[in-house]
């Protein structure tokens, strides 16, 4: 019920995506080896599921990372504590808020949930089995993880270190985890090829990023782990709230030991219904859970890299597995029946609360929310605008890139889908050419606050930019307009409209013959 709830109400209940799901889906659309933010995975999938499932595809394919988030940790801690407390823990998992209300925006960040959790999951089968499938899937995840977002490497990084201990050298003497190292790098390495011919631009806009977190001046970056870290323990305040009523019977001084238990009729009773084969696991399972915390505090402290705290959603898939490792194995049923009508609750209110704040938000808030936006309004006033005025297709969407995906994702049926021209600097947007300007023209949209930056317009056939709000064109081989929109919040009727100033440059091969144009 949960799923289903997560995976169609967001579609019925918000008139338009949110901004990091219209970017991802406009970015798959061009699909290319990277975009100036991130590698591309994420976005190739999440264009995939629009094209399947329409509005539906995004929230979908969010919740299905949530489950593919839970499996591999199930896995887990059946091979380590038992299969009832594997159960318990996966589902406590949903405890972490990161896994609730922010999940419902598809990013990055959500499309590494299931990824964190595979990658220790195939650690630990690698360290401990030594097999050479274990290996490679690691390495397969693990390439692919990097294809996701380079935060990836934030548990890899622990991972090799890990390698490094004494008792675990000797596995580097052998070629498994170096064939692991080398199907990664394999997998990476187009993506690899893509940053060296495109300026390394995404590590531009991280390092951007970073330094926009750090309002304080360079001495705070060095202490912006003390609100990332703060902010992550704010994340898992509703499954510190079950630990807490639940305290006296967990232990504390140690993770439970069940290698030390043996399988029986008794230990079944207890809730223990197969003994890990050794007692190194849990310990593992913890550094795996805290080592990537630890690693982005040493890096803010030493080189003063700013920390965003959205930067954590995914780092902890292992929370709920080591809250059902310490509950004490007299204790299981009862503790067990306790949690998970205590999960039971909490996903009942967040989704209640979810389903208000989608339906009724609006009218809380001072201004609407990206999910409260008139997309299907824009989309149609856009390609209604453009084809008064022109004959061929909307090739391309121009200047401000939330107005611009949304336009685009909502290309009419039999329509071409038109790419989008970033504002900003011309490699931003690498699919857009000289030649595709001076053969289609293109869609300026803005809002009245925004300044534009379109430095490839300037490449065109004479055309020529005077300023940001004031487009011009001196060439006879195009037909300049320009306009307002007014357009109606789908939740809020009464509220000032949403103004939309556009400009649009037209090629006369492509003029339509028209009276006027419907600027409103």
């Amino acid at each position: 019920m949960y799923f289903l709830i997560w995976s169609i109400a967001p579609a019925l209940l918000a008139s338009s995506v949110p901004l990091d799901v219209s970017e991802g889906i406009n970015w798959g659309s061009e699909f290319q080896w990277g975009y100036y933010k991130h590698p591309p995975l994420s976005s190739w999938v999440l264009f995939s599921f629009y094209k399947l499932f329409g509005h539906f595809g995004p929230y979908l394919l969010s919740q299905l990372c949530v489950i593919l988030t839970l499996i591999p940790i199930y896995i887990l801690g059946k091979k380590i504590m038992g299969a009832d407390r594997a159960l318990l823990g996966s589902v406590l998992t949903l405890g972490v808020l990161y896994y609730s209300y922010p999940s419902l925006e598809f990013n990055h960040n959500v499309a590494q949930f299931p990824i964190w959790a595979g990658l220790s999951l195939l650690f630990y089968l690698s360290v401990t089995n030594n097999r050479y499938h274990d290996w490679v899937l690691l390495g397969l995840l693990g390439g692919l993880g990097m294809l996701t977002k380079y935060s990836v490497a934030f548990l890899l990084i622990p991972m090799a270190l890990y390698l490094l201990l004494p008792n675990q050298w000797r596995l580097l003497k052998q070629p498994k985890p170096w064939l692991a190292a080398f199907i990664m790098l394999a997998l990476f390495a187009p993506h690899l090829y893509w940053l060296n011919q495109h300026e390394w631009l995404p590590f531009t806009y991280a390092n951007g990023r970073s330094h926009d977190s750090n309002e304080g001046g360079s001495l705070a970056a060095h202490f912006s782990w003390m609100g990332f870290t703060l902010s992550q323990i704010i994340a898992h305040v509703p499954l510190l709230v079950m630990l807490i009523v639940t305290r006296k019977q967990l232990l504390f001084k140690s993770l439970v030991d069940f290698s030390s238990v043996k399988t029986s009729a008794a230990n079944d009773a207890l809730g223990i219904s197969k003994p890990a084969p050794k007692p190194q696991t849990l310990s593992l399972m913890s550094y795996l859970w805290f080592a990537p915390l630890l690693l982005l505090i040493v890096l803010s402290l030493i080189f003063g890299i700013g920390l965003r705290d959205m930067w954590g959603m995914p780092m902890w898939s292992l929370s709920g597995l080591l809250l059902a490792g310490i509950i004490a194995p007299s204790k299981f049923r009862e503790v067990q029946s306790r949690l998970l009508k205590y999960i039971v609750i909490w996903l009942s209110i967040v989704t209640l609360l979810m389903i208000t704040y989608l339906a009724f938000g609006q009218s809380l808030r001072d201004k609407p929310s990206r999910m409260d936006w008139p997309e299907q309004a824009l989309s149609k006033q856009a390609y209604t605008t453009w084809s008064n005025i022109s004959s061929c297709p909307l090739d391309s969407v121009s200047g401000d890139r939330w107005l611009g995906a949304l336009v685009a994702m909502n290309t009419p049926s039999g329509e071409p889908w038109p790419s989008q021209m970033i504002s900003g600097p011309a490699n931003h947007s690498p699919w857009m050419t000289s030649s595709r300007l001076n053969e289609y023209g293109t869609l300026v949209l803005a809002q009245e606050e925004d300044e534009v930056s379109l430095p490839l317009l300037n490449t065109i056939n004479g055309a020529q930019v005077q300023s940001s709000k004031d487009f011009a064109s001196q060439d006879q081989s195009f037909d300049y307009y320009q306009g307002q929109w007014t357009l109606i919040w789908p939740h809020q009727p009464q509220a000032e409209p949403l103004v939309v100033n556009w400009q649009a440059f037209v090629p006369k091969s492509c003029a339509a013959n028209t009276g006027s144009v419907a600027s409103n």
